[in-house]
């Protein structure tokens, strides 16, 4: 929950990525392994959401907004590099396996997503969104300006999730409160972030840390706790000093300084965009045109396949089917990758080497 608008776009100086805080697996196979039921559990859920998708309708009492292919559209967005298991399986999670409150869920985030224009600000970069939302720089840089704070919070979440690495799948988050006083609490914006955390990026999060918190913001604690999911709220963690911190958060993923006392000595420092570092956007459009081409054509064989599993009764013979889809999954990952450039603009995390591609991470 923003704290304070001063200190919301530096809570992400370099966001740590960590693995389930509770222990529990990530990947869709060692979700799916861990299962009452095991595997067989986990691949039935699916299954009945796969049944539901088709052919992107899933229920009759649902009211649509949009066309079938604008929420296609929306689910491919919001999957980005993840296997497409793993994002559904987020939403199958979040409803403890109950796959029509899983499909509601997931319908009301691609609704979100398509109102909010989540592609439209990945896009457009910090320019194009500084022009259309005045203070989005600023923003970035001080904080002094709430205009665009909506679109911030939602750049920064879409920013984030471009570190996530398999079999990563959640990050952690920690909110400076050390100089917090009542005329930083910004109400809209911490039911925005609580929405979005809840509803329209679930299970994404992994911990969110209040650090060194002061007494006044225990009164606000007490408005703010009934109105969280209790799976969200279980996920927030106070400390006051860096050995409470480090139970959390790797110290060489903070910055050192007086408020996270971490190992980081590198300062928070804004790169301003160069606009030829965005040219992909604009120029070669054949090979946009060949990277989005093959990206689809790797959605549409995953939905093939899908459809194909979901239809088979017996599971010997779906062995084959669930293999090539798997490996059609693992190949989606490949394929935003290559068509990222041409979709979203670069973001200060880009310029300063922390976004990388999957094979430019040190192996384990």
């Amino acid at each position: 929950m923003p704290a304070s608008p001063t200190r919301f776009g530096q809570s992400f100086h370099q966001p740590s990525i960590t693995s389930n805080p509770s222990g529990g697996p990530t990947s869709p196979s060692a979700i799916m392994s861990s299962l009452p039921g095991g595997a067989a559990a986990a691949a039935a859920a699916l299954k009945r959401s796969a049944a539901k998708l088709k052919p992107w309708l899933p229920a009759k009492k649902f009211t649509f907004k949009y066309s079938p292919s604008e929420y296609q559209t929306a689910f491919w967005s919001f999957v980005q590099s993840e296997h497409p298991d793993t994002t559904v399986l987020r939403f199958l999670r979040a409803r403890k396996w109950n796959v029509e409150k899983a499909m509601e869920m997931l319908i009301l985030a691609l609704e979100w997503r398509i109102t909010m224009a989540v592609d439209e600000v990945v896009q457009e970069g910090e320019e194009a969104l500084d022009t259309k939302y005045p203070g989005f720089l600023d923003q970035l840089k001080n904080g002094k300006s709430q205009q665009a704070v909506q679109r911030l919070s939602i750049y920064v979440i879409e920013t984030a999730r471009l570190m996530l690495q398999p079999p990563v799948e959640t990050i952690s988050v920690v909110f400076d409160m050390s100089n917090f006083s009542m005329s930083n609490m910004d109400w809209p914006t911490t039911k925005f972030f609580i929405h979005a955390a809840e509803a329209c990026y679930p299970e994404l999060l992994g911990v969110c840390v209040v650090n060194k918190a002061p007494w006044i913001f225990g009164a606000i604690w007490k408005i703010i706790s009934p109105m969280l999911d209790p799976v969200i709220r279980a996920k927030i963690q106070f400390t006051n000093n860096r050995k409470e911190l480090e139970e959390f958060v790797a110290m060489d993923q903070l910055m050192k300084n007086q408020a996270y006392e971490g190992e980081d000595e590198v300062p928070y420092q804004y790169i301003e965009p160069k606009p030829e570092k965005n040219k992909l956007l604009s120029e070669d459009p054949e090979a946009k045109q060949r990277a989005l081409a093959r990206r689809k054509e790797m959605e549409l064989t995953f939905e093939r396949l899908t459809e194909v599993w979901q239809g088979q009764k017996q599971l010997s013979s779906s062995a084959a089917v669930i293999q090539e889809r798997h490996e059609v999954g693992s190949k989606l990952a490949e394929t935003w990758w290559a068509a990222e450039p041409f979709v979203r603009a670069r973001t200060v995390y880009h310029r300063i080497g922390a976004i990388k591609r999957p094979e430019e991470y040190p192996l384990p």
